[in-house]
């Protein structure tokens, strides 16, 4: 709201928040979905429960553990005694090795989804987010060798934010919507494989998006509507089977399912427009990458749980509701917002939108922890 303490910038902030959210929840919170999905398959033990749940544990031990060092220094290097270590760099690596020590468990059990739809989907977000790591570990190699190619060090940090984003929480929630709402072969416009296939090879490809405006070359700008064009149509043929279904009626299921439908008009739009149009704006890449991961992301985990519990539905949607709530307030920081209705007021209105899903989580989590004690 304009007032940041001394020892804090805005950009250490941001990479605070985004880490926190990369780190403890959109990586933890699909593991989790994932491995109840094994265990709910089977009556008896399965190898490599036991890798995936401390996975888990360390994957949020270390991604709560680099928040304050991203928060004060960013990837700067702290002083430790005679030392200088970028503790925050550490400690997403330790978070990575983490994702691997899951995938091994997974890779273990694996054969307990062999009947599942969601088998391919879940094997095409792991290879995804294994590509992302390999991202995230070239800029450290990048700092190493070339650390004055200002453009392959974004094009790496952003190939790795592409991957991840457009390929491994794009793949993991199309696995669990075809899982969840049993999503057949009969409801498919195309095959499901091209789907896959579409979002998996576009995904990676989008990393350009993040690059500024004047690194950009036509070729980058080109290779980025390719490969957005393309991870778009893989989404929007998902939405179309599910569509088609019939079983996103579902009160529960609406609310995701719309949100994945919006980003994927989204990305679409941004690949056959003229570029000046949004990368001009940066409030839209925002709104756009919350309605993802605040949106999408988020009300799918909370449909998923609501689906196991008993917690009304009252709850749920007044958690969908401020989710909107806040997604409006974005919109009024993008030049798609009239500026007759701008002002001041704008900086006041989203500090409260943001604050509203964090009262309905507190409010939600509070009815699920009753329900937990009640089993």
């Amino acid at each position: 709201m304009g007032w940041v303490p001394g020892e804090l910038s805005l950009g250490n902030i941001r990479h605070a928040h985004s880490h926190l959210m990369f780190f403890g929840w959109a990586v933890p919170l699909p593991f989790y979905i994932i491995m109840q999905k094994i265990v709910d398959k089977t009556d008896s033990g399965v190898e490599g429960i036991n890798a995936m749940k401390y996975s888990i544990a360390a994957v949020l031990f270390f991604g709560l553990l680099a928040y304050p060092f991203f928060l004060f220094y960013g990837y700067r290097p702290v002083s430790t005694g005679s030392a200088s270590l970028p503790l925050s760099v550490i400690f997403s690596g330790f978070v990575m090795i983490g994702w691997y020590g899951f995938l091994i468990g997974y890779w273990k059990s694996r054969t307990t989804l062999k009947d599942d739809e969601s088998l391919p989907w879940i094997d095409g977000a792991f290879v995804l987010l294994t590509v992302c790591s390999l991202g995230a570990w070239g800029v450290a190699v990048v700092q190493e060798v070339a650390p004055g190619s200002h453009l392959l060090m974004k094009s790496m940090t952003h190939f790795f934010l592409a991957a991840f984003t457009e390929g491994w929480v794009v793949l993991v929630l199309c696995g669990v919507l075809i899982s969840e709402l049993e999503i057949g072969r009969q409801h498919w416009w195309a095959s499901p494989q091209f789907a896959l296939g579409a979002i998996a090879i576009g995904a990676p490809l989008t990393f350009p998006y993040g690059i500024s405006e004047s690194l950009l070359t036509p070729m980058l700008l080109g290779t980025a509507r390719f490969g957005g064009g393309l991870a778009a149509i893989g989404l929007l043929l998902v939405v179309y089977a599910i569509f088609k279904s019939g079983k996103w009626r579902h009160a529960i299921w609406i609310w995701p399912v719309t949100l994945l439908t919006l980003k994927g008009v989204m990305q679409l739009g941004a690949s056959v427009v003229p570029s000046s149009f949004w990368l001009s704006d940066p409030g839209l890449r925002v709104l756009y990458l919350h309605i993802l991961l605040l949106g999408g992301l988020t009300l799918l985990a909370f449909a998923w749980f609501n689906r196991r519990a008993s917690v009304s539905k009252i709850f749920f949607h007044l958690l969908g509701g401020t989710i909107i709530v806040t997604l409006l307030t974005l919109l009024m920081f993008t030049g798609v917002w009239p500026k007759a209705l701008s002002g001041a007021w704008i900086i006041d209105a989203l500090a409260l939108g943001a604050l509203l899903p964090i009262l309905a989580v507190i409010v939600y989590w509070n009815k699920l922890t009753q329900f937990s004690k009640r089993m």
